[in-house]
């Protein structure tokens, strides 16, 4: 189905409807934003408003137009999704040649093709070099969406190709209504100004920590990172984080220690040890995230000892 706009993206949406009714839609979108906010949310609804045939109808898309029942089914032959594959950790350049050789075919349906790659930090050095000269130039009347939650990693070549379109944290107000609504109907057994807390605003990421039953291992391991600080012996807790993954364990506990930090100083106590542990956590994502391949068993105990030792230190 194409999403119906949130509240939170006025401001964004108004921008880009007033391109298309002009008639002069960017040839490449970046839309950048911490995550959470509902970023890839306005990208698919974006793909379906461009790729609308019945703009003068009003505010695209239209929802009833051939293109528009094609999006909404998920099959529409001239939007072209690109992200990391299963058995990958980022877009190659495979994946881009096969675009180019896409967008060069005629539409199937009324007049543009969209590109949409999400997430864009994942498109690797070479991808990226291949992906320029048609970034720049499109055939035809082909639109490229970028999405990411760290356009920093994008290369400065890819983002100045772009137009660019921030999404921040929405107001809290706002967030929390539309939250509480969303749980409503899902029926959901968790408070929505707790997990907007743990998700630090953002809606889209409140509602991940449900359906990806994350909140549930965040309490967990808050818990097992308490138990280091206190003492308790690392190798024990190590081999239970071993069990949920190395990816998941430096995201959730570099967040921990980051809020354990900032308790610390809001009580008058600051906890100075903890800050290189957090950065422990972020180098350990960049790793994760980028081109590494860390040793999950090691590093995760070398988590787990830095952290108690940080803790006999305190």
């Amino acid at each position: 189905m194409i999403p119906d706009p949130l509240p939170w993206h006025d401001a964004q949406r108004a921008r880009l409807e007033r391109s298309i009714a002009a008639g002069a839609i960017p040839h490449a979108l970046l839309l950048r934003g911490p995550g959470g906010n509902g970023e890839s949310h306005f990208a698919s609804r974006s793909a379906a408003a461009v790729l609308c045939l019945e703009q003068t109808r009003g505010s695209p898309p239209c929802g009833e137009c051939d293109s528009c029942v094609l999006c909404a089914s998920g099959g529409h032959p001239d939007r072209i999704d690109v992200g990391v594959r299963e058995e990958r950790r980022e877009i190659v350049i495979d994946q881009i040649r096969e675009i180019i050789h896409l967008t060069n075919l005629t539409p199937r349906i009324g007049r543009r093709k969209v590109v949409l790659i999400d997430p864009a930090e994942r498109v690797n050095h070479h991808a990226a070099n291949t992906l320029l000269k048609t970034l720049e130039e499109p055939p035809g009347e082909t639109v490229f969406i970028l999405v990411s939650t760290n356009a920093a990693l994008l290369p400065a070549t890819v983002r100045s190709r772009c137009q660019m379109i921030d999404f921040p944290t929405p107001a809290p107000a706002m967030a929390l209504e539309w939250l509480e609504k969303t749980l409503v109907h899902e029926h959901s057994k968790y408070d929505a100004a707790d997990l907007l807390e743990i998700a630090h605003g953002a809606p889209f990421g409140a509602l991940a920590l449900v359906a990806e039953e994350q909140i549930d291992l965040r309490r967990e391991l808050a818990i097992e990172v308490d138990a280091l600080l206190a003492g308790e012996d690392p190798l024990k807790i190590a081999a239970a984080w071993k069990v949920k993954g190395l990816d998941r364990v430096s995201w959730w506990i570099g967040d921990i220690l980051a809020v354990r930090l900032r308790e610390s100083a809001l009580e008058g106590r600051v906890r100075s040890q903890l800050l290189p542990l957090v950065d422990q956590c972020l180098e350990i994502r960049r790793r994760v995230m980028g081109r590494g391949n860390p040793n999950e068993q090691l590093a995760i105990e070398r988590l787990a000892i830095t952290i108690a030792t940080a803790g006999r230190a305190a």
